[in-house]
């Protein structure tokens, strides 16, 4: 499954979508696909500065109305 922009035109979602069936070959589906390449480039890393200290929040309570939604 892929997720096209909503925002684009028909006729630009038509081209991507040939795109996509045209060029399947070069595409990692799944993550089977990406045993070869190292971590270092198929993932995302966030650097975080190690002088500025981390930001704690104080939990808020759940509604009680959706404590039995969410478990």
């Amino acid at each position: 499954m892929v997720n096209i922009n909503a925002q684009l035109k028909t006729n630009k979602v038509l081209e991507v979508e040939q795109l996509f069936k045209e060029f399947k070959n070069v595409f990692a589906w799944t993550y089977k696909y990406l045993k070869n390449i190292p971590p270092k480039l198929a993932q995302h890393r966030i650097e975080l500065e190690t002088t500025i200290p981390l930001a704690h929040q104080a939990r808020y309570r759940l509604n009680p109305n959706y404590a039995t939604i969410v478990k």
